[in-house]
């Protein structure tokens, strides 16, 4: 039981670190493609539709990795705080 859940959570990690390279290299392209005479560098009137969808993409992974973050701190935050005010 204990190995499964270790392996899911090595697995999720893996897959969280696949969708950051993913985006990271995906965006390689953009600065590739970047001219100097478009706009400013990173503005979304510089960048073509595939850039935009995988920035939004990214930024809706940060945000749901921050969400998944908050959501396992309280959690554990939970867990513990029953165990300290019930030896108070």
């Amino acid at each position: 039981m204990l190995i499964s859940k270790i392996f899911k959570i090595i697995l999720l990690a893996i897959l969280n670190l696949s969708v950051f390279i993913f985006c990271g290299i995906f965006m390689m392209g953009y600065d590739d493609s970047y001219e100097k005479n478009q706009s400013e560098y990173f503005n979304f009137s510089s960048m073509d539709i595939e850039y935009k969808l995988v920035w939004g993409f990214y930024n809706f992974w940060i945000i749901l990795n921050c969400a998944l973050l908050f959501f396992i701190l309280f959690k554990v935050w939970k867990k513990y705080s029953k165990i300290i005010w019930n030896r108070k």
